[in-house]
């Protein structure tokens, strides 16, 4: 889900009024109306009632709304940040994959920015495929991803690592294993799996690190990893464990979610990703490496 979708479901719940929010959100009304025709479909629930009073948010629809508060909030605090910077300049494309503001990348990037305010700068927030493919057509100058041990890299690109995240269990407070400090992944035999969408490079570090170990594990629940509200909603009411990045484990977790380590590490490693090394971007490369000490 683009975070596009998830503010033309904010304007339609503001407004009440497909028309009004169209008008606001200066797109027309078939293609908003489509966009959540979309949107209900993907998440299979209906998220408003209509009726001839307007658009009334269903239960799902009010749930949708309150999860993705923090989401939209971040989004538009981080580009009001970039409109600041706006001067005249050269113009720099940063891609960012769509969890980095669980980190300190956003932050270390708009001081960056910062530093460098005589430039300017278009920033993109995609998945990772889709930033190696604009990486490699030379529409961004670089970009900051998260890869898994699995993932294969590209040949025509240059990584340098960040730094690594380590992978953690994540369960409710109550459960019998949430008091270790660490746990082997043959402890959580019989537990059931709250996992990201198959497709999706979570799922497929949770499916690498079980059959590693020779755990199988009951898919209780699947959704999309950007809804991770719901995961850890789902943990935290005991229907499950899921695994977890640190990053993420600390942004999203709060008091009922504990996280445990495994005693055998699995990291994801995050990177600056270009296409060869110049003076422009090994500024921003030794900012970030400087920041992140």
């Amino acid at each position: 889900m683009e975070i596009r979708e998830i503010i033309y479901i904010k304007a339609i719940a503001d407004f009440g009024n497909l028309t009004k929010a169209s008008e606001f959100l200066h797109i027309s009304q078939p293609s908003l109306s489509q966009s959540l025709r979309n949107t209900e479909s993907k998440l299979g629930v209906d998220l408003f009632i209509r009726s001839k009073r307007g658009m009334q948010l269903t239960e799902h629809g009010k749930r949708f709304i309150e999860d993705s508060q923090q989401l939209v909030s971040n989004y538009h605090d981080f580009i009001g940040k970039i409109d600041q910077y706006k001067n005249q300049g050269i113009t720099r494309h940063i891609g960012l994959y769509k969890l980095s503001y669980t980190t300190p990348i956003n932050n270390i990037v708009m001081k960056f920015m910062a530093h460098h305010s005589e430039d300017n700068y278009m920033i993109k927030v995609e998945s990772i495929s889709d930033l190696e493919r604009m990486l490699i057509e030379d529409k961004l100058d670089i970009a900051i991803i998260k890869y898994t041990p699995i993932q294969k890299k590209h040949d025509k690109l240059v990584y340098d690592i960040l730094f690594r995240e380590r992978l953690y269990v994540l369960l409710s407070k109550d459960h019998p294993l949430g008091s270790k400090k660490s746990i082997k992944l043959a402890d959580l035999k019989g537990n059931r799996l709250i996992s990201s969408a198959p497709q999706e490079y979570p799922h497929k570090m949770t499916e690498y690190i079980l059959k590693q170990a020779g755990v199988d594990l009951d898919i209780q629940t699947q959704t999309n990893y950007e809804n991770l509200s719901m995961i850890f909603d789902l943990v935290r009411q005991g229907f499950g464990i899921t695994f977890a990045s640190e990053y993420v484990c600390d942004y999203f977790k709060g008091d009922d979610v504990v996280k445990v380590a495994l005693e055998k590490v699995y990291d994801y490693e995050v990177c600056a990703v270009r296409k060869e090394k110049d003076d422009k971007n090994n500024q921003l490369v030794d900012f970030l490496k400087t920041e992140l000490i």
